[in-house]
């Protein structure tokens, strides 16, 4: 193959990466490649998940699960991504010459994070040298693949692939459950408590399992383990990874409790992405208390409400999340975010996220609910004289219950 650099003006008109700005078209350019391609070559979309393929000369032929499917240069098709997100089955024939346009994915995700209204735009705010440095230093490490991202816990790698076996039975569960202390002891917890209906105490985690109903215990399993995410080696950020961890626990309980308000959300689901809506900013913390441990607050501070969401769905991506996870650490920060559809996780981690805003720092310069879609969305109640929601309120008991549940507490 021949590789060339594409002019930026290539990329217009093209999803979706034609919807940023110039000056962002044209760097994700200079990162990107023309391809020449040959009769019969062929392109496996696992080789090329880093990349944004498009056709822009000649055509190719695409297999998929469906069928196939000729794609021609300036066809709408051609416009869009040749290769589905995590469809690593799919591939491309050459169906005579022809080229490609190859554009980094990942870095269109962190110009596309800065562009969005989602409270990480780099023009919003002005950063002084020391800031613009490490920002600088940080944003490159991302792109270049050096941050070291949190490994999924192995435990959580178990009960993923037990969440993916439709024959997964009570036994198998409680063995890969059992061997967690921490994991075993919510499980229990959650079953003898009020969250889940008032009943005697369970004494072994396969009761536990039997009273959650399975598909909510791995759910839940999953949330606990991911307390072994949020570790950091710095004793200097170690109190920045504890205020992360307590912030998270506490949306992650009041994103349950809001679910089991909402048709169609499931709280277990939405108690996962309460949990890891903010996961972004371990990796930064961990890559700063490394490599800049005399970091101060504000500049700490400053590159994670940057960067938290672009990083975050790449921690999402490595440890193969579902996609509508990834809209959570995305956009459940953008208090103005609007959509069609029906409620979604991102809706009920973003209320979430206010209503603990609102009870722990009154001054925050944050919306009233009722100027928010996604409350409006959700269809709650009105909060009371105090800006409180009474369902949430009378349910405090089960609240705290559902926090400690998360923090493994027996």
């Amino acid at each position: 193959m021949d590789n060339r650099i594409p002019q930026p003006q290539m990329l217009e008109g093209l999803f979706p990466v034609g919807d940023l700005d110039r000056e962002k078209r044209t760097g994700l350019a200079q990162r990107g490649q023309l391809a020449n391609l040959r009769y019969g070559q062929r392109l496996d979309a696992s080789a090329e998940h880093r990349w944004l393929v498009y056709v822009v000369d000649g055509s190719v032929n695409l297999v998929t699960s469906s069928g196939s499917t000729s794609v021609a240069a300036g066809s709408a098709r051609a416009r869009q991504p040749l290769f589905s997100e995590g469809r690593f089955q799919e591939y491309a024939v050459a169906s005579g010459t022809a080229v490609v346009l190859r554009l980094d994915n990942r870095l269109y995700g962190i110009l596309h994070g800065q562009q969005s209204q989602s409270g990480y735009d780099v023009e919003e705010t002005e950063l002084d040298d020391t800031e613009s440095a490490l920002f600088a230093e940080v944003y490159a490490a991302c792109h270049e693949e050096k941050l070291e991202l949190p490994a999924l816990p192995e435990v959580a790698v178990k009960i993923q692939a037990a969440m993916k076996d439709p024959d997964v039975d009570i036994k198998r569960l409680a063995n890969i459950v059992s061997l967690d202390i921490a994991i075993t002891a919510g499980l229990i917890r959650a079953a003898s408590g009020a969250a889940y209906g008032v009943g005697n105490p369970v004494k072994s985690v396969r009761d536990a399992i039997v009273r959650l109903v399975l598909v909510a215990a791995r759910r839940l399993a999953l949330t606990i383990a991911m307390q072994q995410v949020f570790h950091s080696s710095s004793p200097v950020l170690k109190r920045r990874m504890h205020e992360l961890w307590d912030r998270s626990v506490h949306v992650s309980a009041l994103s349950f409790l809001l679910a089991r308000e909402c048709k169609g959300l499931d709280a277990e689901q939405a108690l996962l992405a309460g949990l890891l809506h903010d996961v972004g900013a371990v990796p930064i913390l961990d890559y700063i208390g490394r490599n800049h441990p005399e970091a101060t607050d504000e500049e700490v501070t400053v590159i994670i409400e940057k960067l938290h969401g672009v990083v975050g769905e790449i921690v999402f991506a490595s440890w193969s999340m579902e996609a509508g996870m990834s809209m959570v650490v995305r956009e459940s920060g953008n208090w103005l975010r609007d959509h069609g559809g029906a409620p979604d996780y991102c809706d009920l981690v973003s209320v979430a996220r206010l209503y603990h805003l609102n009870q722990s720092d009154p001054d925050a310069a944050v919306p009233r609910f009722h100027e928010v879609p996604a409350f409006t969305r959700l269809d709650l109640p009105a909060p009371n004289e105090e800006g409180k929601l009474d369902l949430i309120e009378n349910a405090a008991n089960e609240r705290e219950e559902m926090m400690a549940v998360i923090q493994g507490k027996a």
